[in-house]
């Protein structure tokens, strides 16, 4: 992860790194916060309007995995046993991360999974199926493009609210501190999701120009941010102007997006516009 920017660092193909340790990851998966954060002190504290209009969106989207998950499971993706093994303790991570979220911006704990009927691209599970089966194997690096692109959007938002949390530090009644912390510690749990979907995509967008074709056309059709809908119109747009605020932050993302193999300027400016940004 960039720490300059927040949004991600351009992955190095052809260095041989090492693999993503999927089963180390599983082994250590961050379960719920609560015991760690005074969620609730957080949230009684001074949170400014507009940080906690965020924090209410973020939860809905770090909660919105169901979506991604029946469109990617419906097709090859689910007869990869190492990207199945991911998901599952990417999607428990996240429950965790929505479940702080939620807690601080004073959301209900229990949303029955709004975002469960909202597909990632406006297709339901039936079309993704079918598609699916023509795509083959191919489609699993588009899935993971998908992936690695959230985790740079959703991070512009985390990057501004680390960034608010300063200012407010040295204020007793205000939450900056823990905030500023809570928020370092879900950054650092999703930099792990996010070096996996990078690496991954790397790997399969660089080895397929039919991988990379599909990753080009789904990222430049797909809502920004993936789940976005679950949040709704007014609620989405008011994340958008929090997270976007800072052009070098977007421009940061355009070259992450583009560092992707097969990947280019047009794609990038797609996530860019269907962002507003």
């Amino acid at each position: 992860m960039n720490p300059s920017t927040g949004v991600g660092r351009a992955p190095t193909v052809g260095r041989g790194p090492a693999p993503f340790d999927v089963r180390g990851f599983a082994r250590t998966a961050q379960g719920s916060l609560r015991d760690e954060f005074d969620l609730e002190a957080i949230a009684r504290a001074g949170l400014a309007p507009e940080c906690r209009r965020t924090l209410a969106a973020l939860a809905e989207l770090e909660g919105a995995t169901m979506a991604y998950l029946r469109n990617v499971l419906v097709t090859a993706t689910h007869k990869d046993a190492r990207v199945t093994a991911f998901l599952v303790s990417w999607a428990y991570e996240k429950y965790w991360i929505a479940d702080a979220l939620r807690r601080i911006a004073g959301e209900a704990e229990d949303p029955e999974d709004r975002a469960a009927g909202i597909a990632t691209s406006g297709r339901g599970p039936v079309r993704r199926a079918l598609a699916g089966f023509v795509q083959g194997f191919d489609v699993i690096g588009a899935h993971l493009a998908l992936g690695y692109v959230d985790d740079l959007v959703l991070d512009l938002a985390y990057a501004r609210l680390a960034a608010a949390a300063i200012p407010i530090a040295t204020d007793p009644g205000a939450a900056g501190p823990a905030l500023g912390d809570l928020i370092a510690r879900i950054r650092a749990i999703k930099s792990r999701h996010t070096a996996f979907f990078e690496g991954e995509t790397c790997r399969r967008l660089g080895a397929s120009p039919r991988a990379a074709r599909l990753a080009r056309r789904e990222i430049r059709r797909s809502p920004w941010p993936l789940g976005g809908a679950a949040v709704g119109a007014a609620e989405r747009a008011a994340f958008v102007r929090f997270a976007t605020s800072d052009g070098a932050a977007v421009a940061a993302l355009a070259r992450g997006i583009r560092s992707l193999p097969g990947l280019d300027d047009r794609t990038a400016t797609a996530v860019v516009r269907r962002l507003g940004a």
